[in-house]
């Protein structure tokens, strides 16, 4: 299933934006790399505190997913509502609608040179889907902060290799 471009709109993205930062700052998670794509998201993270990545990420979802929802509602956007309402169907979870897809796509960065690797295809996707020149163009990416010095929508913590 093809999905919608949720992330268009600033307030659907801030909610996103919002989110990492609550867990950056209460949760222990470490945003190392961020783009936020029109359908989806990229992130490199990490825990550095008592929570594990993965109850953050679940925690995470789960609160965008409803934040999402409200707004979806709010702006009676019934396309995107009845999108996500048709993907909770089909998952057969429980839940009313459906905002993420179940993947992660985790992978251990374990070196310097794959997290470049990693680095430059995260940042590089918004070019690629030919939706800006550069990377650093993006707005809700963390390239011009990696490549500029500028900070973005976002805090990034860098890595210490």
């Amino acid at each position: 299933m093809e999905w919608p471009p949720i992330f268009t709109c600033d307030n659907y993205s801030k909610t996103i934006t919002d989110s990492l930062q609550y867990c950056r700052e209460n949760k222990g998670l470490l945003v190392h790399a961020y783009v936020i794509m029109p359908t989806h998201v990229h992130l490199i993270l990490s825990a550095g505190g008592p929570v594990s990545l993965s109850e953050i990420i679940r925690d995470f979802k789960k609160y965008t997913s409803r934040a999402t929802t409200r707004l979806l509602n709010a702006d009676a956007n019934h396309l995107f509502l009845w999108v996500f309402k048709r993907a909770a169907q089909k998952a057969s979870e429980g839940s009313t609608h459906k905002v993420w897809t179940d993947d992660n796509h985790p992978e251990t960065i374990t070196s310097e040179s794959f997290f470049r690797q990693k680095l430059d295809y995260l940042h590089d996707n918004p070019r690629r889907k030919g939706l800006v020149d550069s990377p650093d163009h993006w707005l809700y990416s963390s390239a011009k902060t990696y490549y500029l010095g500028v900070r973005g929508v976002l805090d990034v913590d860098y890595l210490e290799w």
